[in-house]
Parts: C-alpha cells; structure tokens; sequence
C-alpha cells in the first residue's frame, strides 16, 4: 500500500527545484528543508517558501516522506548517495537520466520529470504540464502518481527507456527549435529589423503543429521541392558555412519527408 506524501525535502536550488516546491506547496506539501551549494539561490527558495535552509547533507531531516533531487544530471548519483538514506523514497527530477543512476541510494527510488522548461519566478500553470513517473517498486509509483495527480491534469508512469525517447524529442521540439530562433534573429539583425516580426508567425506554426500533426503542416520551399529558392537560400548563407549545412540537412531532410 502507498504512503500518503506529505511533506518533502528539496536538494538543488536551480529552475525546476523553485518549481516544484512551489506547485506542490500550492497542494499543501510542506517542505521542511531546502539543501543547497548555491548560497544565494538556497536563500531565495529558501525565504519565498520559508524554508529552513541547509549546505551540509549532514544536517539532513530523515523524517521526511519524500526527497527530491533536482540537481544536474552531472551530479545526480554523487548527490544522492551522499544523503545516507535507507528506505526514505527517494526521486530524481531528470527527463534523460535513468532510475538506476540514484540505485543503492536508498531502497524506494523514482523519478519526477515536468516536461517543460522552466524559469524561477514565472508563472506557470503547472495543471497543463505533463508529468512522467516511475517508481523502483509498486507503493514507489502509487504514491508519486498520488502525489503529482494533485498538480497536473496529465500524470504517465513511464519508463527510463521510454522517457529518454520522449525528452530526446522534447529537445529538438524546444532546445533545437529554439536555436534556429536565435539563427532567425541574427540574420534578421544583421539588417535592422526586430525579431519580433517573426512572432505571429511562430504562434501560427506551433500551434498548427499541434492542432494538425507537424508532418500535415508543413510548408516552404523544401515541402514544395523549390530548389531554386534553396539554392539561393544556401548562397545568402556562403559566410556562415556551419549554418548553411544545417539549412541544406534539414531542408534535404523535409524533402525527403514528403516524397517517400
């Protein structure tokens, strides 16, 4: 039988560890510790949310239901074992990183991943977020999916398997979409003009990638074999050479989507 969570200690003071705290303090978790390396940003979760803040795992709470690890990916395993837990339930907040990194940590694991960049201090309506969990047994998974069905409206148990496709996805979804952005905004920079004109735009098409299924959606010169407005594409480009085979790639990559 699952445990009922009800309170927490978060490890890791970046973007998703100010996010959870406050989605699930919104849903009455209290947290009773906040540990952290970074001085100023320990402080500043730790006097939003009014928790007692700590640098030293040997300081540590171990009457807490829950711990939760929202560090780098980098320093997951390392920061895990050195809490010295037992049988606490224990998660890691990663989209990539296995279960099995935080193995021997203690023996109730599991992962919390939001999938969605996050930003200390926005605004986020966490309901709309998709949530993904796994659990090292059976009461592990029960009472996560408990515990994160009180925030958001889409809640999956997921394996480490599957969530490393779904986060591969996301980053080119946003991580690499976001970098032809920035491409988009220097070219357009390079001549006076605000990329903010390129704001309809995007909405339009994110949101017709969604609503259609972007392989349904898509439109320009490469869906439409223009080869003469994609050679003169790849010529604009001669001085930026690494971005210029980017261009050629994915529009050969579109093409060769829509004529199989």
């Amino acid at each position: 039988m699952e445990n009922v969570i009800r309170n927490a200690v978060i490890v890791g003071t970046g973007n998703v560890a100010y996010h959870l705290v406050k989605a699930f303090s919104n849903k009455g978790i209290q947290f009773i510790q906040v540990l952290g390396r970074n001085e100023t940003s320990a402080n500043s979760i730790s006097g939003t949310f009014n928790i007692p803040y700590i640098e030293n795992p040997k300081k540590l709470d171990y009457n807490a239901d829950l711990y939760i690890l929202a560090v780098r990916d980098d320093n997951i395993r390392e920061a895990a074992l050195e809490l010295g837990l037992k049988d606490q339930l224990l998660v890691h907040t990663s989209g990539f990183s296995s279960l099995n990194t935080i193995e021997g940590a203690s023996k109730n694991t599991g992962v919390i991943w939001p999938l969605q960049t996050l930003t200390s201090g926005s605004e986020v309506n966490y309901g709309k977020i998709p949530f993904f969990i796994e659990g090292s047994n059976e009461d592990a998974a029960k009472s996560l999916l408990h515990l994160v069905r009180q925030v958001s409206d889409t809640v999956m148990i997921a394996s480490s398997a599957v969530r490393q496709q779904i986060h591969l996805a996301a980053v080119i979804a946003s991580n690499l979409t976001n970098h032809l952005y920035t491409e988009a905004a220097l070219l357009l920079e390079k001549n006076g003009i605000p990329f903010d004109i390129l704001g309809p735009l995007i909405n339009e098409t994110s949101d017709k990638a969604v609503r259609q299924h972007p392989l349904n959606s898509q439109t320009g010169p490469a869906v439409r074999n223009d080869l003469k407005v994609i050679e003169k594409h790849l010529d604009m480009l001669k001085d930026d050479p690494d971005f210029r085979e980017i261009y050629r790639l994915i529009s050969e990559n579109i093409i060769h989507h829509h004529n199989k």
